[in-house]
């Protein structure tokens, strides 16, 4: 009856194609009907999470990207890439996928309907 369900969102012919997007910081943000992502080239892996903390709104423009965390460019709080949990508040990371179709968003959500 209720379950989890996953929407892939396109970006890309292929991730090479992807990385054409990105400013000289490694910065690319894109609107989803889910809010606005934040994706952060760092070295060979891209991150993609909610362009908003959730402290206090603030946006992860701007963040950095030291030891497995991401932190906020704004107060300095720091949120796991691989849980999204940093001071008891959690971080919406989104994971992406390449496959013969493209390169992916992946979005998990609640669903009150099932199959």
């Amino acid at each position: 009856m209720f379950s989890d369900k996953t929407r892939k969102y396109r970006l890309a012919d292929s991730r090479e194609a992807f990385l054409n997007n990105f400013n000289a910081h490694g910065e690319y943000i894109q609107n989803f009907p889910f809010g606005e992502v934040l994706f952060v080239k760092k070295e060979d892996e891209i991150y993609a999470f909610i362009n908003d903390c959730p402290h206090q709104g603030q946006k992860m423009q701007g963040c950095s990207i030291e030891n497995g965390k991401v932190i906020c460019p704004v107060h300095q709080y720091k949120f796991d890439i691989e849980t999204g949990r940093g001071h008891g508040l959690f971080l919406d990371f989104y994971p992406l996928e390449e496959n013969e179709n493209g390169f992916f968003l992946l979005r998990t959500y609640f669903s009150w309907f099932g199959e």
